[in-house]
């Protein structure tokens, strides 16, 4: 069994993934981060150096390094993990399900909306963390999935601790 912490859109909100690995990085495998706020992460991350992080450069991460997407498989599920804006993923969450399909992914992450979304589309299960820094659309939050045995045991969306 994996528990991944999963996390989008800090946009500078370093204080806000800080409370977030205080409270989940005793219990989780590892944290994929999705963009929009890369040095927030680093900078968090200090306190953490033995977790197992992955990460992808979002439409607001200028200069970075990271990728736009990736690929990770733990317990046999095959995760494609990216930001989403390359995906359309405002507009409509088809093209992203395919290119994760296409990539012989059975789930897909993305941020970029700053909405968290759990749904089954085209057999890929598309989550999204919303937002843990800025939302504007109601609470930031943050994603917890669980994985065993080629599938999503459980996902949650989780609102950001206050310090």
């Amino acid at each position: 069994m994996t528990k991944l912490l999963i996390l989008s859109d800090s946009h500078n909100s370093r204080l806000a993934l800080e409370n977030i690995l205080a409270t989940e990085a005793d219990s989780i495998d590892a944290l994929i981060f999705l963009g929009d706020g890369l040095r927030d992460l680093e900078q968090a991350l200090t306190f953490y150096p033995s977790l197992r992080a992955y990460a992808v450069a979002g439409n607001c991460d200028f200069g970075a390094l990271e990728p736009l997407d990736g690929l990770a498989a733990f317990d046999g599920v095959v995760v494609f993990y990216t930001h989403g804006h390359m995906y359309g993923v405002k507009y409509d969450l088809d093209t992203l399900a395919d290119a994760a399909a296409a990539r012989g992914a059975n789930v897909a992450l993305f941020g970029h909306t700053h909405i968290p979304v759990a749904e089954e589309r085209g057999g890929v299960f598309l989550f999204n963390p919303g937002s843990c820094g800025r939302c504007y659309t109601g609470p930031n939050t943050y994603g917890i999935l669980t994985l065993a045995d080629g599938k999503v045991v459980s996902h949650e969306h989780k609102e950001v601790p206050k310090a």
